[in-house]
């Protein structure tokens, strides 16, 4: 069968339009020896019909390609350790691709055994469970050493640990309780989750803190962020929850939102999940968001603006994620930086584009940047604790 009829037929199968002769014709083709040639054009097809942006949708193609290449047998859950590369490439490739330029597939890309043979020098384990409670007293807790159960009493609460959550509960007391105020900080490469006086539950990303009071006492619930977080509030119509980080003033009733705010990131951006806030921030007027909404607070110059989210890869990392779509590079390393507690350095001219990729927050970092280096647009090598990024 010529290229040309292979190419005709491929795209009718994509495209679920195959006529019954068709599908003879390709169950002849997939029972031919060399499924690793077929794979291989399957790979370039999808490629070549990608348009120029800078990114195209993995999910599509990646089911596209296990539909066909399993068109002939069951499809099995897991490639053996020794199946053929171009399987592994293909499937690697629709998961994370770069700008059309540097698609691995396209004329001028670097062969297949060329690119097989790549290694991914830097390697880091995946972040964990680890923080640090800071009490009224300055003294510090290093909670993934503290054993599970009672920690201690902290202004009219019972402090407790349970596999990796800290939860505070409130205990009866006579009279108005003095408000004290605890601290919990995660470091590069952490992550921790803390229950509340009033049911609030708290998912800290790495790099992170939150400063709290350890009862809620006053006509509102207060409390102070750093970093990244997802809440999720305990309802309360009668004292509002309040977060502040830095210049900005999200205030909810009972929702599910995420706030980052890392100050070498390019805004504080507040993504609603479900119920409302209302974002307040110096010289703007007040914003009310709607679920699948976020609202950006931009660093340089203080605006204020809101716009639809894309909710799944905001919230990624509180799902066990490394989720990004059409994200640029330096982005990604900066996330990079913070999970796998690394420094980031560039060398030569790396291209600024942007790359769609998905992993696992469990995966090493080796996984991730060998997905990276996929694309043929980017190159990392470790010296010490730093990522050196090179084009």
């Amino acid at each position: 069968m010529d290229q040309h009829r292979i190419n005709q037929i491929l795209k009718q199968y994509a495209a679920g339009a195959l006529t019954e002769e068709e599908k003879k014709e390709l169950e002849q083709l997939l029972a031919q020896p060399g499924r690793d040639a077929l794979a291989e054009r399957i790979a370039a097809l999808m490629g070549e019909e990608s348009d120029t942006s800078y990114t195209i949708t993995a999910g599509k193609n990646l089911e596209t390609f296990a539909r066909i290449m399993a068109a002939d047998k069951p499809l099995r859950p897991k490639l053996k350790p020794v199946a053929r590369w171009w399987w592994a490439a293909a499937a690697a490739v629709f998961l994370c691709l770069a700008a059309g330029a540097y698609f691995l597939l396209n004329p001028g890309r670097q062969s297949a055994q060329t690119a097989q043979q790549q290694q991914v020098t830097p390697e880091k384990d995946p972040g964990r469970n680890t923080a640090v409670l800071y009490l009224e007293d300055n003294s510090a807790v290093e909670l993934d050493s503290a054993g599970n159960g009672f920690l201690t009493n902290q202004g009219g609460a019972r402090v407790t640990l349970a596999n990796g959550e800290l939860a505070y509960e409130p205990q009866p007391a006579e009279g108005p309780l003095a408000v004290t105020y605890n601290r919990i900080a995660t470091p590069r490469g952490g992550e921790f989750s803390i229950v509340l006086p009033d049911g609030t539950k708290v998912w800290l990303n790495a790099a992170s803190s939150l400063r709290f009071p350890t009862a809620f006492n006053g006509e509102k619930r207060e409390v102070e962020l750093t970093g990244e977080a997802y809440l999720q509030v305990a309802e309360d119509k009668a004292r509002p929850f309040e977060v502040k980080i830095r210049d900005v003033n999200i205030a909810v009733l009972g929702t599910q939102f995420n706030i980052m705010g890392y100050e070498d990131e390019a805004g504080i951006v507040t993504t609603l999940v479900s119920g409302s806030v209302r974002v307040t921030a110096q010289g703007h007027p007040s914003r009310l968001l709607v679920p699948g909404q976020h609202a950006v607070v931009e660093n340089k110059t203080g605006a204020l603006y809101v716009q639809k989210a894309d909710v799944a890869e905001e919230i990624a990392w509180k799902n066990g994620s490394i989720h990004f779509e059409s994200v640029n590079i330096r982005q990604i390393m900066r996330q990079v930086s913070r999970w796998y507690d690394v420094d980031v350095e560039y060398r030569g001219n790396v291209a600024d584009m942007d790359f769609t990729c998905t992993v696992s927050r469990r995966d090493k970092l080796s996984k991730l940047l060998t997905l990276l280096e996929m694309t043929a647009a980017v190159h990392f090598t470790m010296e010490g604790n730093t990522i050196i990024v090179q084009p």
